[in-house]
């Protein structure tokens, strides 16, 4: 049999009251416990303690209480006699014989039942009398000897090449129960179980107790994405976007079929992802908890209902299907309703542009058009860049064409032939692939060409009037570039003429006056918060519906054990 021991005084120096003080909704205490109550191995749970209200508190979780005896209740009294009591009145009360005692710290509430188990099996096959919970602590120490401060290692060296040092966490020692009949709980064949370093901490002051709390906050987020030629990169670059902004989180993105230039640019960008085959293979890989982000534009109401079989809180972004009614929450900054429900979140105040436009001022206003802008997104599917470049053949030479051609783009042949017989005198024609940093792409640009995507919203941060065409059905409801005073939207792809692309340009070239309204239009403050935005909705909406689900953390479930 295996017992776990958690030993819990009512006193604390550090912070006060501090094992039934409330972590995150929850009493400290409660962690440890509903921890070893997951374990796969763990028998029976003993809370020792002196303390009536932690005594309450065990007794609700459904575990049992050994009272302290008053002379293991002082300060000076160690852990290894206070366990060996736990056990012994476990043993005469429940006439169970215990083989294997865990004592598990109440102080170290990030500990998973994940790790708890990996530890607890190592030592059943590792031939081992005690064993030790560490983290990794190789560093250059010093220490103080005879007054002075002497180095506390042999050779100054990179921390990777330092000899190993290690220290405990205090989350849990696994003895043998004969140790305890010695007064101790390490002894005999020891080995150490190193834990990762985010479950190490150990809370002994407020500093502790506010990572802990950060720690215990962070989201645990999947985000179901598809890139390819067909569907566009937006989708993908609004991803890392919101990936970078909650670095430090748990990440993962779960692609459908991406071809391989799409995983080579996570891999270059250290993004964790799997490319499964199609959306069956999504459902294995969501854990309860999970915040799922879809962003592979409409769902279905099967597809949905599916996914909130598991207990998990769902964010989607612009869907327009069935299966949006099923999502805790659905932004959609590129498609707007009147009246939406309260869970619906539209419109440019929700736009997701990268770090890179974040990053740089917006441009400023210059009379004269210096430089042109040509960008169609990651696959352009209408060809829309090799049609507004004829239109561009005869504009002003002085007038420079910066082109930005997207890495899905099956057409980048013809475009280079182009330009290469009909712009090249020119000398001022730039086409540019591969390119990771669009807010230098965007510096100093005076007039903007783009489909009617998420580019509009980026063009618009950095305050760049803007010529947008739709390239197909789906965009044109896109209403920003549609109502927006600084975008001069032609419609479909389909229906727009290259003489109507420069007629509209050479406009805008020659009407300062009407450009500089549209320059002064653009809601650019708005839309570089809107990644602050989502986030924050987001985070804010999680919050509450962890908050429902977490409120049966008293609860009692002691299925299987004594």
């Amino acid at each position: 049999m295996i017992l776990a021991v958690i030993p819990a005084r009512g006193g604390s120096k550090g912070i006060p009251r501090k094992n039934i003080k409330l972590l995150n909704g929850k009493p400290l205490i409660a962690y440890a416990i509903q921890t070893a109550k997951r374990s796969r191995y763990i028998d029976a749970i003993v809370v020792t303690t002196d303390d009536e209200e932690i005594s309450s508190i065990a007794l609700q979780l459904g575990v049992k209480v050994r009272r302290r005896p008053d002379n293991l209740a002082q300060d000076h009294v160690t852990l290894d006699p206070v366990v060996a009591d736990a056990c012994l009145w476990f043993e005469e009360n429940t006439h169970h014989k215990v083989d294997i005692v865990i004592t598990m710290q109440p102080t170290s509430p990030l500990l998973s039942v994940q790790t708890l188990d990996s530890a607890i099996s190592s030592f059943l096959n590792g031939n081992l009398d005690s064993l030790i919970s560490v983290v990794d602590e190789t560093h250059l120490f010093w220490r103080e000897t005879d007054g002075k401060f002497v180095p506390d290692y042999r050779e100054r060296l990179n921390r990777q090449w330092l000899e190993k040092r290690f220290k405990e966490t205090g989350a849990f020692v696994i003895s043998k129960r004969s140790l305890l009949d010695q007064g101790k709980r390490i002894g005999g064949h020891v080995g150490i179980f190193e834990v990762p370093q985010e479950e190490s901490l150990d809370i002994d002051n407020p500093l502790d107790w506010y990572l802990a709390s950060s720690l215990l906050r962070r989201l645990r987020i999947k985000f179901i994405l598809v890139a390819d030629s067909k569907t566009g990169l937006g989708h993908l670059y609004r991803a890392i976007s919101l990936s970078e902004a909650w670095f430090g989180n748990e990440i993962e993105f779960l692609l459908i079929s991406s071809p391989h230039h799409i995983l080579e640019l996570l891999e270059t960008r250290k993004i964790k992802f799997r490319n499964l085959k199609d959306f069956n293979d999504v459902f294995q890989c969501i854990d309860d908890g999970d915040v799922v982000i879809n962003d592979i534009l409409d769902t279905t109401e099967e597809y949905m209902s599916r996914l909130k079989e598991k207990k998990i809180f769902v964010v989607n972004f612009e869907d327009l299907g069935e299966g949006s009614n099923y999502a805790d929450l659905v932004i959609n900054e590129l498609y707007e309703k009147f009246n939406p429900p309260s869970n619906h979140f539209y419109g440019h105040r929700y736009a997701v542009v990268r770090n890179e436009i974040l990053l740089r001022p917006p441009n400023t206003f210059s009379e004269r058009v210096r430089t042109i802008l040509v960008t169609f997104g990651g696959s352009d599917p209408s060809n829309l860049t090799y049609r507004t470049l004829r239109a561009l053949k005869n504009i002003a030479n002085q007038i420079k064409i910066r082109v930005v051609i997207g890495p899905a783009n099956e057409k980048k042949e013809e475009i280079y032939e182009f330009v290469n017989k009909n712009m090249a005198d020119r000398g001022n024609v730039e086409l540019l692939e591969n390119v990771t940093d669009m807010g230098s792409v965007m510096e100093d640009v005076d007039l903007a060409i783009t489909s009617n995507g998420r580019t509009v919203y980026e063009l618009a941060a950095m305050r760049i009037p803007i010529i947008s065409i739709a390239q197909n059905d789906r965009e044109t409801l896109h209403l920003f570039a549609r109502y927006s005073r600084g975008v001069k939207y032609l419609g479909v792809a389909c229906n727009v003429s290259e003489y109507e692309i420069m007629q509209t340009v050479e406009s805008l070239i020659e009407n300062s006056e009407e450009r500089k309204k549209m320059f002064d239009s653009l809601p650019w403050r708005e839309i570089r918060e809107g990644m602050f935005n989502v986030i924050s909705v987001i985070e804010e909406r999680y919050r509450r519906w962890k908050n429902d689900n977490d409120q049966d953390w008293f609860k009692s479930n002691n299925e299987g054990r004594i």
